[in-house]
């Protein structure tokens, strides 16, 4: 019985544990002089940081949200790129997710 009791409770962790998926996420890039990396933070202003850009969750939010950006926004090839981050995630009974534990 403590074996059993011992197994459970090394096992139920393991149960209960989240999953690491890539997750896609989308920007708007912009072509700012003097700024290699440079993404909309808003329809109006703009950041040299992936961090401060406005993200959405697929690429129809961002294409409209490119479309509301302000003529100085427009003016510097604004474009839809597509990153990527690691998220851990709750596994659930009717969604099973594969992954490393996390």
């Amino acid at each position: 019985m403590q074996r059993l009791l011992i197994l459970l409770a090394l096992l139920a962790p393991a149960a209960q544990a989240g999953v690491l998926i890539n997750s896609p996420y989308w920007v708007i890039a912009l072509d700012c002089p003097n700024n290699p990396r440079c993404y909309a933070s808003s329809n109006a202003g703009y950041t040299g940081s992936l961090n401060g850009a406005r993200r959405f969750d697929d690429p129809a939010q961002a294409g409209k949200f490119m479309n509301s950006l302000t003529s100085s926004l427009r003016g510097k090839s604004p474009r839809i790129e597509q990153h990527g981050e690691q998220r851990c995630v709750e596994p659930s009974d009717d969604r099973p997710i594969n992954g490393r534990p996390c």
